[in-house]
């Protein structure tokens, strides 16, 4: 009977089988969701959203099927996404609420639910960043960086920081920018863990900042949204200061809460505006110009919308209280 019982179990398993992983395609035409709307070109395209690891195709192996029914599964699904990254088929999602950090391998079809880091336990992460041999976790409850090699090993650990809640990474120039917040600061590091330099004090100027919260490193720059100053600062990657741009307000080309920035290869610059439950596009002498989302559920709708990354101009949008990452595409003129 208990042989019966094992192998009804494991037909039932077996016939659950992955229909393989997502592959952000567009839906058809009829199916779409563009931005601006007709008779406009359209520039932005929702794609997908997914909450777990099987949303993206990633099904768990038969031996942890058999071992979820004896030990219990753990939870996949995302319960605040705050920050994500992504290089290549690697996804990280920084999740403060579970106090995880989700690994996602898309070429590989696997998963990893990091709880921990050798013997420190996650309390807060709050931002991530990877590239193809590493994985660094801000956890801001414990203000520490983590810097992980690709087997997920601990490398490093970057201390003496007040909060930090954002990283960026810049493998061209082979760099790690955090933003200390608490301390009005961007540090930059090199990819070991080395001190390099830092930006800024707190102020209202150019070079000052007030509660930096995200940031963003592309083609040798570096951009930081200087949240409670309301405004974006854009600085060469040895942190000198370029220009800034930005006013608080409600309409269009306002921020009022922003975010995550993230910038695509025709250098527009997205902000996450949370409040406002919209991402907002911009140039990079501030010219606004495009926004899309509205409040809600549905697709191309937030409830908080925080992190943001862009990979192959694809716009990754962490819409924590709807508890998912919603994927959209930039189209360039000529799509």
């Amino acid at each position: 009977m208990s042989r019966l019982i094992l192998l009804t179990i494991f037909l039932l398993l077996t016939a659950c089988s992955s229909t393989g992983p997502v592959t952000f395609v567009p839906a058809k035409d009829s199916q779409r969701i563009v931005w601006p709307s007709a008779p406009e070109p359209a520039r932005i395209e929702f794609i997908t959203a997914f909450s777990n690891a099987q949303d993206l195709g990633i099904e768990k192996s038969i031996f942890t099927k058999l071992l979820d029914l004896f030990t219990g599964a753990d939870d996949q699904n995302l319960a605040r996404p705050y920050a994500l990254a992504v290089f290549e088929n690697r996804l990280a999602i920084a999740d403060p609420d579970a106090a995880v950090v989700h690994l996602y391998d898309l070429k590989k079809q696997t998963y990893n639910r990091i709880e921990r880091v050798a013997e420190n336990q996650l309390e807060s992460p709050i931002s991530v960043a990877i590239d193809n041999h590493r994985l660094f976790i801000a956890d801001s409850k414990s203000n520490k960086v983590f810097v992980l090699d690709s087997s997920n090993k601990l490398q490093h650990i970057i201390e003496g920081l007040e909060r930090p809640t954002s990283l960026s990474l810049n493998p061209s120039q082979q760099r790690l920018f955090i933003a200390d917040t608490l301390a009005h600061k961007v540090f930059a590091y090199d990819l070991v863990g080395n001190y390099l330099f830092k930006i800024g004090e707190r102020g209202e100027n150019d070079l000052e900042f007030n509660y930096p919260s995200h940031l963003a490193a592309s083609d040798k720059k570096l951009f930081v949204n200087d949240t409670m100053n309301f405004r974006v600062q854009i600085f060469d990657s040895n942190g000198q200061h370029i220009s800034t741009f930005g006013k608080q307000g409600d309409a269009s080309g306002y921020l009022t809460q922003s975010k995550g920035i993230a910038v695509d290869s025709d250098g527009h610059i997205y902000i996450a505006d949370a409040l406002a439950n919209r991402v907002q596009i911009f140039t990079q002498n501030g010219e606004f110009l495009l926004e899309f989302g509205n409040t809600g559920r549905q697709h191309g709708e937030f409830q908080m919308p925080t992190g943001l990354a862009v990979w192959n101009d694809k716009i990754f949008v962490a819409d924590s209280y709807n508890q998912r990452i919603q994927v959209f595409q930039y189209l360039k003129v000529d799509e």
